[in-house]
């Protein structure tokens, strides 16, 4: 199975466990729990300020901060909750 990534943060959906839900209680299999819950995003923000939000988790992803920051502002425009 190939390894689908959140359509808001980019974090490898590797578990259904990892899956946000829809407003009716269903899985929803495009985003994550951190970022979407009852058929709501979490985080009310801009891209912008969500790729700083993220920039902090480098560590966790196995990367600097610098890094994330980069992988997430070439990344987050390319995923669906971004796109325009």
């Amino acid at each position: 199975m190939e390894t689908k990534i959140c359509q808001s943060c980019a974090m490898p959906l590797t578990s259904k466990d990892l899956l946000g839900t829809n407003k009716d209680g269903s899985v929803n299999e495009d985003y994550c729990k951190y970022c979407y819950d009852k058929g709501e995003f979490i985080h009310k923000v801009s891209m912008e300020q969500f790729i700083d939000m993220c920039s902090e988790f480098g560590e966790q992803a196995g990367m600097t901060n610098a890094q994330m920051k980069e992988y997430c502002t070439a990344v987050f425009p390319t995923l669906k909750r971004w796109k325009k």
